[in-house]
């Protein structure tokens, strides 16, 4: 009975949790359905009559077709650079290839709890011309990813049986070869949980774009929000359908990864 009372409250919990989640996107789907005039009116009532060229409209009025380009260049960039940079520091530190190895882990878990330096990151973009350049806001993006996927890498990492290390140098493996063909696909959950965490990151990225990318041209899609905020109205309706088409592409590709995400995250949290 203590069984069957502990896995309601925790159903109990987790409808919760969901409800306090799936509300607000209903919400914000409810508004970019409404007119400008029906939202005024009745701004919490259920949508009556559906305009869904609001999405158009969201889609030309920002100039998402080239936002949305700069978007992706980012992300699919700056995430796969995170996961195989994290992965190749992850590995000799949870191996100790070095002395110093528990020291440098943690400075990259102390990164984790300190805020960035703006006025240092500004002088370093300004004098490696990394400034308004797509490899720079992208290495940029990478350098802040790393903390966190190195953490969870070499926690899944140690997990790995050293016996497989011993095998490939009796069979001549060499070091990157052995990361390559053995490690990347035995530690497959955590390298798509990093992806999708620093994809997220650099998605949904609004404050840095605007600090290190002053051309309007080069800025990602979350910069195209910014347009429907007017000095005197907001058209709210369109604005949502803009945020719902942003979202959306991060939740496809979460649908198509959460069982590798759930897995990587899991078994990190144990094996560190």
């Amino acid at each position: 009975m203590k069984d069957i009372g502990k896995r309601t409250v925790a159903n109990l919990v987790l409808i919760l949790v969901s409800l306090l989640i799936f509300i607000p996107l209903l919400l914000i789907l409810n508004v970019a359905l409404k007119t400008s005039q029906e939202f005024l009116t009745h701004p919490i009532s259920i949508v009556e009559s559906f305009k869904w060229s609001n999405f158009k409209e969201a889609w030309v009025q920002a100039e998402m077709n080239i936002y949305f380009i700069n978007s992706f260049i980012y992300t699919f960039f700056g995430s796969l650079g995170t996961a195989v940079i994290a992965t190749l520091a992850a590995f000799p530190i949870a191996r100790q290839h070095f002395k110093g190895a528990n020291l440098v882990y943690l400075l990259f878990l102390a990164a984790l709890f300190l805020p960035g330096g703006l006025v240092p990151l500004l002088f370093i973009m300004n004098v490696l011309n990394f400034m308004d350049t797509y490899h720079g806001f992208i290495l940029l993006k990478i350098a802040m990813g790393l903390p966190v996927s190195i953490f969870i890498l070499t926690g899944f990492l140690k997990g790995l049986p050293k016996e497989l290390d011993e095998a490939a140098t009796m069979d001549g493996c060499g070091y990157l070869k052995y990361i390559m063909l053995i490690v990347f696909p035995l530690i497959k959950p955590a390298f798509f949980t990093v992806t999708m965490l620093a994809a997220i990151g650099i998605w949904n990225d609004f404050i840095n774009p605007y600090l290190f990318i002053t051309e309007k041209e080069m800025r990602p899609l979350t910069a195209g929000l910014y347009m429907f905020f007017g000095q005197y109205s907001t058209n709210w309706p369109v604005l949502a359908a803009g945020i719902i088409v942003v979202a959306a592409p991060l939740v496809l590709i979460y649908l198509f990864l959460q069982r590798y995400i759930i897995s990587g995250i899991t078994s990190g949290a144990v094996k560190g």
